[in-house]
Formats: C-alpha cells, sequence, structure tokens
C-alpha cells in the first residue's frame, strides 16, 4: 500500500512579503512528501503564519494561533510561523505550550530541519513549485530581497527581519522563470524597499534596473509589476526603462508618509518636501501615463494642524491615483519610542485619516467619470460567480488586492488572459466594461 502522505492547512496573516514566506514554507513541505487541504480539521499540520507590524496585526496573529490550538486535535501539529514568532517567539513559546513547531521569518530549510525531515535536494525558492496562496494562478509576488536598511522612527521591520539582503540576479531570474513555466503572467517584485535592491552590496549586488533588465531578457512574462519604492534611490535610469519597456506596467508604489519637513525628519525619512515633490512630478514627465500609489501617516507624535495642512497640500498637488492612509501605532524598540515628542489626541489622528480619505475617495469618484467611454487593456483575474457580472479584473494601474478592479458585463475570456474593453459604466474604485477584442 501506498504511504499516506501528510496534510497541511495554511493560515496566512499579513502583508505580500510574508505571503512569499509563507508560500515557500510550504513549497518545502510539499516537496518533502506533503500535500495540501482545504480544512484545519483534515490537516495532519496546522501551519499559521504571523503578522507583527502593529499591535492590530499582532492582536490578529494571537487570536489565530489561540483558535487553531483550541480546535487542535491530539494528533495534529500546530506550526507557528512568521513576523510575530520572529520577534517574540520565546516569550510567546512560554505561553503558548500548544504549538509543536516555531519558526520565524522564513529560512530556508529551517521548519524541516526543526520536523527532523532532511530538506529534498533543490529546496531553495528559484526551484520550488510555490503553493499559490493568493489565490490567482496566473499572478505571483517575488520577493527580491529581505530586511531594510532605511531606520524610519515609526517602523519594526527592521527589528524583525534586520538589514537588506538582497537575493542575486540569478536565483531572481531563474524563479522567474519558474514561474513563468508554471503559468504566470504577471510577476508583483516586492521588498521592504525595491529601489535600493542590490545596493548593499556594491557593485557586485547589481542595481534594480539591471534586474529588471535581466528578467525581461530571460522570460516573456507579459506584465512585471514593482510595489514599494523608496524615494532617495529612484533613478534616471530606472524612470527610462520603465518608460520605454511595455512589459514594465507603467504603476509606482512609493510610500512618501508625509510632505511636513518637520515630520519628515522626525520620522527619519531623510528627504525633504521640495525634494518629495521635485521627484513626484519628475516620474509623472518621465513616464507618461504613470499610475502613481502612494501611503501616508498621519497622528505621528509632533504632528501639528499646520504639518497636516502641508500634507494635503502636497496631496491636492499630487493627486496620487491611488492612497492608503494609516494612523501613528507605537511599537516597541523603534526610534520613536526614545524622542521627547508630543502625543497627537487619538480623535484628532483619526479625524485627520478621514480627511485624507475623504479627499482621495472625490478623486477617485471624477476618475471614474472621465474613464467612461475609454478602452483600456485589462487582465482577468477571476470568474464572477453568482453575479451579472462575467469576470473580475484589473488595468496596469491597478495590483493585486491593493487597487481597483475591473467588472466584465460583456464578452468572453478566460482567467490570465488579456484583453482590451470598452469602459461603459464606472464608479470609485470600479469600472464597468465590454471586452472588444
Amino acid at each position: 500500500m501506498p504511504t499516506k502522505k501528510p496534510k497541511v492547512f495554511v493560515v496566512h496573516l499579513g502583508c505580500a512579503k510574508n505571503q512569499v514566506d509563507a508560500e515557500n514554507l510550504v513549497g518545502e513541505m510539499l516537496h518533502a512528501g506533503f500535500v495540501t487541504c482545504d480544512s484545519a480539521a483534515k490537516a495532519d499540520y496546522i501551519l499559521v503564519n504571523t503578522c507583527g507590524f502593529i499591535e492590530a496585526a499582532k492582536e490578529e496573529s494571537i487570536n489565530a494561533i489561540l483558535s487553531q490550538a483550541k480546535a487542535k486535535k491530539a494528533k495534529q501539529k500546530l506550526i507557528v510561523a512568521g513576523c510575530l514568532s520572529g520577534r517574540y517567539g520565546e516569550e510567546l513559546m512560554k505561553e503558548l505550550p500548544e504549538v509543536d513547531y516555531w519558526v520565524g521569518t522564513y529560512k530556508p530549510g529551517e521548519l524541516l530541519k526543526k520536523m527532523g525531515i532532511v530538506a529534498p535536494q533543490g529546496c531553495e525558492a528559484e526551484n520550488l513549485a510555490r503553493m499559490n496562496l493568493g489565490g490567482f494562478p496566473h499572478h505571483a509576488y517575488l520577493k527580491i530581497a529581505e530586511g531594510c536598511n532605511r531606520r524610519c522612527a515609526y517602523c519594526a521591520i527592521p527589528l524583525i527581519r534586520g538589514k537588506q539582503d538582497s537575493r542575486s540576479i540569478e536565483d531572481i531570474v531563474a524563479e522567474a522563470k519558474n514561474l513563468e513555466a508554471q503559468g504566470v503572467k504577471e510577476i508583483t517584485l516586492i521588498a521592504q524597499d525595491t529601489t535600493y535592491f542590490g545596493r548593499e552590496k556594491g557593485k557586485k549586488g547589481g542595481t534594480l534596473a539591471q534586474l529588471l533588465r535581466a528578467i525581461l531578457d530571460n522570460t516573456n512574462i507579459p506584465w512585471i509589476r514593482m510595489l514599494y519604492w523608496y524615494p532617495m534611490f529612484v533613478d534616471d535610469e530606472l524612470l527610462d526603462l520603465m518608460a520605454n519597456e511595455p512589459r514594465l506596467v507603467k504603476y509606482v508604489d512609493m510610500p512618501i508618509q508625509h510632505a511636513s519637513d518637520k515630520m519628515l525628519k522626525y520620522m527619519k525619512r531623510n528627504y525633504r518636501k521640495a525634494e518629495l515633490v521635485d521627484l513626484l512630478h519628475k516620474i509623472r514627465e518621465r513616464i507618461p501615463g504613470v499610475t502613481l500609489r502612494s501611503t501616508v501617516l498621519v497622528g505621528f507624535p509632533g504632528e501639528t494642524h499646520e504639518d497636516f495642512e502641508e500634507l494635503m497640500e502636497l496631496l491636492q498637488d499630487v493627486q496620487f491615483d491611488h492612497l492608503g492612509g494609516f494612523v501613528f501605532s507605537p511599537e516597541e524598540g523603534t526610534p520613536v519610542m526614545e524622542m521627547d515628542l508630543p502625543a497627537v489626541d487619538e480623535s484628532d489622528a483619526r479625524a485627520r485619516l478621514e480627511a485624507v480619505t475623504d479627499f482621495q475617495e472625490e478623486l477617485a469618484a471624477e476618475y471614474a467619470e472621465n474613464m467612461i467611454g475609454k478602452t483600456v487593456k485589462i487582465i482577468i483575474d477571476q470568474v464572477a460567480e453568482e453575479s451579472e457580472y462575467h469576470f473580475y479584473g484589473r488595468t496596469e494601474g491597478n495590483s493585486m488586492e491593493n487597487d481597483d478592479i475591473v467588472k466584465v458585463i460583456e464578452g468572453d475570456g478566460d482567467v490570465g488572459e488579456f484583453h482590451n474593453a470598452l469602459v461603459v459604466d464606472a464608479e470609485p474604485h470600479e469600472l464597468i466594461v465590454k471586452i472588444v477584442d
């Protein structure tokens, strides 16, 4: 009789970078003879991949661990991985003896070793057929570096993941080719700071532009996207490459966090408002039709009404296509905790975030109305089951899971296909289209 393969069920929390870690962990397990299943009740092993970025994420991760620990059967094994366990593993081990295996952020072979399994040859990211936790087989995140050399005053990531360690261009290209062979039509390059790729290693590390050229030369993946630019390391070579290469989607995600010089200094962002404004306008000029996405942080200690007004003035000037915002969350060990700055009243911080959101919603409504009657290129992401629509998808200006969607009301196609579509109606954050090709 054939040996029964052990089953693993995955609970994933956190960002795309953490998702890649979970996919690599499960990829190793699959390579070692495990299979996945669709419920914890059926599983032999339950993997909870945690997030530890801010307090709300920590609470969600703790609750997920407790929920699985409570429901766990006698013969089941519980694995906890990710940022929360990487940062607080020793304390959590004492509080949660129900957990059988603790691992932090992804290190090749670490989990299998703790489980007493010899990692099969070829258990590296560039060789593995990852489990796609995003649920979209035509899209994959590709992590190009771990950690971060920035020491922003509010951020715990360097404490959790350490300094930046870029992968080699050869390994990343190998993984991109592997993903293409699995049917991936869009890859999204991610790191804490993609624009700093390779720079910590000097000339031998390469640059982001060199990495992009290598992926373009060695694959035929139609859409290549990047997330999380840092303003200091955006150069003309990168902008020119994006402007001239049709397979590099015209999409820039660059979190600015603030616009007041005082707040940027407190946050340790290492640039000034004037430099930021010049760069944002330069990006729009050098890459015609570019979509700009950003994120802002309000309520950071020391922020005054005047500081916030400076931020709003920049938002009105630049008019980002997509904009996210969050309220400051104090994190132990971060530089801000050592600063003697006055706290911002939570109600004031929430009101500021609401003002940012309301402003962006007005822009989204205006954009949607202006798109009616235009033809756009879309990718089909999924079948719209039990709906009046045929499919859901995105335009080039929308990243997976973060931005606006397209609803296809007429026309045929398949998931993962690209089509031209006519916008026949629109609302904020969604376009209604007919496929016209």
